[in-house]
Order: structure tokens, then sequence, then C-alpha cells
């Protein structure tokens, strides 16, 4: 990867950069031992590119993004700081969900269930057992096959 030079910023540039983001970088950077040299090295970047993005005179380009993130370990969620920012798309919130144990299932569909009206409440609970023996007759099926 080619070394990747700064323009001069001067006094009379604007900061197009962000502050935060800069100083999450060099929070990790920290964390991580490093120096803002050590970090142009590991991402071939040239030092005052890496000091513009800390003090945030600039924004590293989207590839560069992704070399930051890699050397420093972090996510591009968690460079960003955007991971409770963003709607989840449903199937990905499912795909990354860590399974409860049996009884925290059980008590989240007991919480879930004493919401609900007392007069609802058996009829809810019979759905329930109906569904849940459904999906695994289902999947006995699909087993056999």
């Amino acid at each position: 990867m080619a070394r990747v030079s700064p323009e001069p910023h001067g006094g009379s540039s604007p900061r197009t950069g962000d502050l935060a983001l800069g100083r999450r970088i060099a929070a990790r950077r920290d964390e991580l031992g490093m120096s803002r040299k050590d970090l142009a090295e590991a991402t071939d970047l040239s030092y005052p590119y890496v000091a513009q993005i800390e003090t945030g005179y600039r924004l590293p380009s989207a590839k560069h993004q992704v070399t930051l993130s890699r050397v420093l370990g972090m996510s591009l969620d968690d460079l960003f700081d955007t991971a409770g920012a963003l709607p989840v798309p449903r199937s990905a919130a499912l795909s990354t969900r860590v399974r409860p144990s049996i009884e925290e299932a059980i008590t989240r569909a007991v919480q879930d269930l004493e919401t609900l009206p007392t007069s609802v409440r058996m009829e809810a609970l019979n759905k329930v057992q109906t569904r849940v023996m459904q999906g695994v007759v289902e999947e006995r099926s699909r087993a056999q096959r």
C-alpha cells in the first residue's frame, strides 16, 4: 500500500474530520502501547495523515478505515461508535444473538405472558405450547429425511 501524503492544512483549511473518531483511534492506539509513528508504519499511512485523523482535521478514506480498524483490532462499528446508533436488521439480530439458557427463556416467556390480561394468559400459554410442539415435530421430521 502506498503512503498517503496529506494536503497541507495550514491555518485556512477547515476541519473535515471527526474529533470523537480521532479520540477513539488515539485511545485504542494508546491501549495497544503504540505511538502515532507505530500506527503509521503498521497501516502504511503517513505520520501527518494519522495525526490529522486523530486531531479531527480529516476523515480516513473508506479503504483506510478498514486498515485502521484491522490494525487496531476494532470493528468498524466500534471505530465509529455506531453499534447502538443504527437499527439492526432482524435477520442480523437473530444470527448474532447468543442463545439463552433454558431458565432464561422460561423467565422471559413467563414475563411476557404475565403482561397479558389474566383472562387470556391460559389461551396464550396453550398457543405457545402448540407452536413449540409443532416446531419440534417439524425438526424431527426434517432430521429423518
